[in-house]
């Protein structure tokens, strides 16, 4: 889903699939009331696609991704990594239920110059990826913690 984003916005890429239980905290973070009321944050659902991950995020000036994470990590575990200057743990991205990883988004986007100017990622390594509408509470309380942190650093 392509939106107009203005440059002086940051963008929020949600990342998830809110079928699969805690696969959907990107579309949660997305969603939530904290979020929404944040002014100065344009806001994107997206389902794994990485292509139309990169063309959001080609023109972009800041953009932040939210997503959850099967690293083998205690549930709940929050993730917070500038993408563009922190390398990116080996096994954090281990197993992925999206057509192309963040990884590699961020090296083919970095070989075509479609990077944005500032890429950070917000995740929480979640514990049930079944079918289903809600998160676990473990990985609920989690994304509570990470949506006040990407508020703050939204907002500073």
């Amino acid at each position: 889903m392509k939106q107009d984003v203005s440059s002086s916005k940051i963008l929020l890429i949600c990342i998830g699939n809110e079928f699969r239980e805690d696969d959907g905290l990107g579309i949660y973070i997305g969603r939530h009331s904290k979020i929404r009321s944040l002014r100065n944050l344009a806001i994107i659902e997206n389902s794994g696609d990485g292509m139309a991950m990169m063309d959001a995020w080609k023109d972009g000036g800041t953009v932040i991704l939210a997503d959850a994470v099967r690293s083998g990590r205690p549930a709940g575990t929050l993730f917070h990594f500038d993408l563009l200057k922190d390398p990116i743990p080996p096994d954090l991205f281990i197993v992925s239920t999206h057509n192309i990883g963040i990884p590699e988004c961020i090296s083919l986007s970095e070989k075509l110059d479609m990077l944005p100017e500032k890429l950070f990622f917000y995740g929480v390594e979640g514990q049930d990826f079944g079918y289903g509408k809600k998160l676990s509470p473990l990985v609920k309380a989690a994304t509570e913690r990470l949506i006040d942190e990407i508020v703050a650093d939204v907002e500073s």
